[in-house]
């Protein structure tokens, strides 16, 4: 793809601010290459039993009453929010009706599926199931680790693929522990920090979600965590 933007955008690797005026698809993000001991799993993003601990969280999946999920393509079963689209002209996402601002997220997901993509949805602002602008912390080969804005600045930070590669489980279980606080955005996979970015021309609220992805793929996701903790 190419695309061109002249959003300011700023990065925080570990103990050092930079600035950039301006991108393209050729000027990305410089990636996060390693985890130093600040950018250890917080305790907040510790699990028990594929379970976040302490107070305050809220399981987003208990049911879908709050969501916009289309069947047959979104479906809840024994707490397991389960994804599955053959792909085809659109995306095919599912959000929250409830707009959040800042706020830790406790994701357990599992892609699988033929040239599969997905992404856990934050800050988004859908006009439809397939139209929905907004932040993704990407799932797929190439794409793992990554923090993209949909139909706006496209890349916003990358993350490595040949590190991505061995932290994923590929068809099997994987946590992203994410915090959206203002502008800044941090995630970890698996317990490395791979997105530590402030982007200020992101939006500050949106909902949350998931992406089935249009095109040649078969994308299915299942998701047995989706807690969150708002920062007041």
């Amino acid at each position: 793809m190419s695309f061109t933007c002249t959003l300011a955008m700023f990065v925080l690797a570990p103990a050092t601010l930079s600035l950039i005026n301006g991108c393209s698809s050729a000027n990305k993000t410089k990636a996060l290459s390693a985890a130093s001991t600040q950018d250890r799993l917080p305790k907040s993003g510790k699990l028990i039993n594929d379970k976040p601990v302490g107070k305050g969280w809220v399981n987003l999946i208990a049911s879908l009453d709050g969501w916009n999920a289309a069947k047959p393509y979104w479906t809840l079963d024994n707490g397991i929010l389960h994804g599955d689209y053959n792909g085809g002209q659109f995306h095919n996402y599912a959000y929250t009706k409830t707009i959040y601002t800042n706020y830790e997220l406790n994701a357990v997901v599992r892609m699988s599926g033929r040239e599969a993509n997905s992404g856990v949805c934050i800050r988004i602002k859908p006009v439809d199931a397939d139209n929905v602008p907004g932040y993704q912390v990407d799932m797929g080969p190439g794409y793992w680790g990554c923090l993209w804005e949909e139909h706006r600045a496209g890349m916003v930070q990358q993350y490595p693929k040949e590190l991505a590669d061995k932290l994923v489980k590929e068809n099997d279980w994987n946590h992203y522990y994410i915090i959206a606080n203002g502008h800044h955005i941090q995630a970890w996979l698996n317990g490395v920090k791979t997105i530590d970015t402030i982007h200020t021309a992101g939006f500050s609220e949106g909902a949350i979600g998931l992406q089935l992805c249009h095109g040649d793929k078969h994308t299915i996701v299942d998701v047995k965590t989706l807690s969150i903790r708002e920062i007041k």
